[in-house]
């Protein structure tokens, strides 16, 4: 059964994953219900939703190798992914190299023709969307599979990226389907001043905070004390 705190987290960390400086902008163009199909953005959202959950099984299944041993390791990627994005040079660092392989991405969701198939190209483009915004996405992604990673339980892992994936859809549907002009001004808002860097430093931290109390068993603690 998925824990109650550890879904809240998760489902809050879906919907900070698209709210990144990086992702935010690309919503409007790529989702807009007046292009294509407009059932365009669901398509996107079920095959990322999708995507994630397969990612969820699979994290589970490595976790449950020997989730104890793999707990330390997993602690300390969290904590490197909540690094790269609370400091500016080590994020660019890895904005520059990412980019790399979210262009390769990029190309392999135009196999299907937008204007022919508009739900399968939505559909191919919802399965690769991680990969192709790795950039943006990579390390809050990076820090949930670290941590699903550690419950060695795959029914668990599953759920919870299927829940990632809601919370990462969400604002996803709020700009498809909020008119041309209402999604562009919720973007707007967004955007404004240092709210997007900060709202991404701020999530940085968070990770070092997590991963630093799971590695030394923390949470355990906190946990037994409540119970």
């Amino acid at each position: 059964m998925v824990e109650a705190p550890s879904t809240v987290a998760v489902f809050v960390a879906g919907v900070l994953t698209i709210l990144t400086p990086c992702c935010l902008p690309m919503l409007p163009p790529m989702v807009a219900g007046s292009v294509g199909h407009r059932f365009r953005p669901l398509a996107i959202v079920v095959g990322s939703i999708g995507s994630f959950t397969a990612l969820g099984v699979a994290t589970g299944i490595v976790g449950q190798i020997s989730p104890d041993s793999l707990r330390a390791p997993l602690m300390i990627i969290m904590i490197a992914f909540g690094a790269t994005m609370a400091d500016d040079e080590i994020h660019e660092l890895y904005s520059k190299y990412t980019s790399k392989i979210a262009g390769r991405a990029t190309e392999t969701t135009t196999i299907i023709d937008e204007e022919s198939h508009p739900i399968a190209s939505a559909l191919v483009l919802g399965l690769l969307l991680g990969v192709v915004w790795l950039p943006c996405v990579g390390p809050i992604l990076g820090g949930v599979l670290a941590y699903v990673g550690t419950t060695g339980d795959v029914t668990r892992s599953s759920s919870l990226l299927f829940v990632y994936g809601l919370g990462f859809s969400l604002p996803l549907l709020a700009v498809s389907y909020g008119g041309k002009q209402g999604g562009r001004a919720l973007v707007n808002i967004l955007l404004q001043g240092q709210r997007p860097e900060n709202l991404r430093k701020a999530s940085g931290y968070v990770l070092i905070i997590t991963g630093i109390a799971m590695l030394f068993d923390i949470d355990k603690l906190i946990m037994s004390l409540i119970i």
